[in-house]
């Protein structure tokens, strides 16, 4: 797993980064090991992680360790539950997400450009 991506393991862990979003982008991303596609998304992903320059927050959870957590993401930012899935959260609310094949480097070059970037 890349050094800067942190991986969500309790609900004071997602509480902590959603609150972190006030001050910088956190992406979020939901990951389960045994849907290909997942697998794929999370390959990308991982490759965006080490590759980017941006001021960002990195974060995973594993949606079958941590159904609860998985739960509460859908509860709490008012998203529907995806797998794979990946959000971008400011300023406490999900300012982009998608999911499945749609989550490739070349997608969060994009999504970066959009949304942080000046």
């Amino acid at each position: 797993m890349a050094r800067r991506l942190k991986k969500i393991m309790t609900l004071d862990d997602l509480d902590k980064f959603i609150k972190r979003s006030n001050k910088k982008p956190v992406f979020i991303f939901k990951h389960d090991e045994v849907v290909s596609e997942s697998e794929e998304a999370y390959q990308q992903y991982l490759q965006f992680v080490e590759e980017s320059e941006e001021d960002v927050l990195f974060t995973m959870v594993d949606v079958r360790e941590c159904v609860e957590i998985s739960e509460e993401i859908e509860e709490k930012l008012e998203i529907s539950h995806e797998v794979p899935q990946l959000m971008l959260i400011m300023d406490e609310e999900v300012v982009w997400d998608d999911q499945k094949n749609n989550i490739t480097f070349d997608n969060l070059i994009e999504v970066v450009d959009e949304y942080i970037s000046i």
